[in-house]
């Protein structure tokens, strides 16, 4: 972080108690992405050995639309129910909270049954189209699990409100070895894609069952009776309408694209396409957890109007994730074969340059992450929300105009461009209306040095190559990939970080943060109970 003397700009450090907060909460964000990440890495070849490359491509189709989309068919009142309940709590407000748990269930319910109806009334278009067959009973059940997924995120969106990410995550991590071992079980047994959907409505009625009970246990003044709040509901609605249009654009952004490759490349394409935009959300997942407190830790300080340490939480996350994403970024795309060989084998040789592409579109949306998860936590989502209108236009329209000429790689160029435009666009929007600064020299200062250093260290890594021509078989060989890979990184990082230093982007200050993040982990790991009680008392 760059100290006042050095840039002329306020130092940003650490911030006592609210940071050890921040700090804990993204910790345990990570563990729990990281099952997330160790699930996925391990199911995913598991899966595609136990399927066709269409019946793949239909399981793809239908967690993207169903599955993995229940939080973006929320019309925005997820955002605002984690906001508006993170504000109640520093209140103490549990009347407000009861009201807002019971009217978020109400809406829920309804939604739930318009998604299954409006799904089943569409179903036979959907099959024409992406030319699927003989998955009606797998659609079902993705319908049904969307429905009950929302309900049980809405009663984990409690623990992420009140900035108890530890109860959260023990949640998510709970389900997701539930689901884990579904898919094992229903695989093994040959059910195919009917039992993957079965097991997905098991693991959202368990997530259901567990957050609830979960919620009671640890805030006993909550319930659900009857307090429906029209007029709340209606501002937490006028909040999660802007909220609703950057989840569209996720959805645009993240989904579509596997959707315009089945479309126009065939379900078998789909695979190969998904394969890469699943390692390059790994890669994009990491950098974000960094940020993943920020939305219900900036509310908290826009409820004390505090301004000041909003702006230096953002500052000191901006930097701290550019640091991180530039250079997860950068590796990945440098080692994108060994990588892919090393976790599905071989016969997955064309889906190298879909991630050397996508990766670069999804570390330019990281990058911007900081502004975007500000902006929403303080009541200004609608940074975010033109410039995801401007992302749900340019998604489409490049990735159906790429794919003509270009195939699957078209695709994830017209994917990757939009990401960086719109993130371009998020950021000068959100430093010169909010901020009110221009954010040149936030791309200067934050971002460019980074690039630099990403782009110094791939050619460091290369040049290791040729001085030793040996390592090549090294890569070929699936057991010896990990030492590699290995040795790739010895060289990566150590000039990644050593150029960083040398321009001073890596200051005395991220030094000093560096050993106090290490001192409060050690302090953490020797007492765990005193600090977790500390922090959350």
């Amino acid at each position: 972080m760059t100290d006042s003397s050095e840039r002329g700009q306020v130092s940003v450090t650490f911030l006592g108690a609210f940071s050890r907060k921040l700090i804990v909460n993204t910790l345990f964000n990570f563990l729990g992405r990281f099952w997330s990440f160790a699930a996925t890495i391990l199911l995913t070849p598991f899966i595609w050995n136990h399927l066709t490359p269409g019946e793949f491509g239909v399981w793809v189709l239908l967690s993207a639309v169903f599955l993995e989309s229940y939080t973006l068919l929320d019309l925005g009142f997820g955002a605002a129910f984690v906001k508006y309940i993170s504000a109640f709590h520093a209140h103490e407000d549990y009347e407000r909270i009861n009201k807002a748990l019971f009217s978020g269930m109400v809406f829920y319910l309804l939604l739930g049954a318009l998604v299954i109806g409006i799904g089943l009334s569409l179903r036979e278009l959907v099959f024409v189209f992406f030319n699927i067959s003989s998955a009606e009973t797998a659609y079902l059940f993705a319908l049904v699990a969307c429905a009950v997924g929302n309900l049980g995120v809405m009663f984990l969106s409690v623990f992420r409100g009140v900035q108890r990410m530890d109860k959260s995550n023990a949640i998510e991590i709970f389900v997701s070895i539930v689901n884990a071992i579904g898919v094992v079980v229903v695989l093994s047994a040959g059910w195919g894609l009917s039992g993957l959907a079965v097991n997905a409505l098991v693991s959202a009625v368990t997530l259901l069952i567990a957050s609830w009970l979960s919620v009671k246990r640890a805030m006993p003044r909550i319930s659900i009776g009857f307090h429906f709040d029209g007029p709340l509901l209606r501002e937490m609605f006028r909040y999660g309408a802007q909220i609703l249009v950057s989840r569209l654009g996720s959805i645009v952004s993240f989904r579509l694209d596997k959707l315009i490759v089945a479309r126009y490349l065939g379900l078998a394409t789909v695979p190969f396409y998904e394969f890469s935009a699943r390692l390059s959300g790994m890669v994009r997942a990491v950098p974000l957890l960094m940020m993943s407190a920020l939305i219900p830790a900036t509310s908290e300080l826009g409820a004390r109007n505090d301004k000041e340490k909003i702006i230096q939480t953002y500052l000191m996350t901006s930097r701290y994730v550019a640091l991180v994403a530039v250079g997860l970024v950068a590796f990945v795309a440098l080692e994108a074969e060994p990588i892919l060989r090393l976790w599905l084998g071989t016969g997955v040789e064309r889906s190298v340059l879909l991630v050397q592409i996508l990766i670069i579109g999804y570390g330019a949306n990281v990058l911007a992450g900081p502004a975007s998860q500000t902006g929403a936590g303080v009541g200004h989502p609608e940074f975010d929300m033109r410039s995801t209108i401007l992302l749900t236009l340019l998604t489409p329209i490049l990735g159906i105009a790429l794919v003509r000429e270009f195939g699957v790689a078209g695709v994830a160029a017209g994917t990757s461009i939009a990401l960086c435009i719109a993130a371009v666009y998020l950021l000068a929007s959100f430093h010169h209306n909010y901020l009110e600064k221009s954010v040149g020299q936030m791309l200067r200062n934050v971002h460019l040095r980074p690039l630099l250093a990403g782009v110094l260290a791939i050619l460091a890594v290369m040049v290791f190559h040729r001085a030793v021509p040996s390592l090549k078989a090294l890569s070929e060989i699936r057991y010896l990939i990990p030492v590699s890979l290995a040795l790739d990184f010895a060289v990566f990082v150590p000039v990644y970080m050593l150029f960083l230093i040398v321009v001073r982007q890596v200051t005395p200050t991220d030094r000093r943060n560096f050993l106090g993040l290490m001192n409060f982990g050690f302090e953490f790991v020797r007492h765990p109970f005193r600090e977790w009680i500390k922090i959350y008392r």
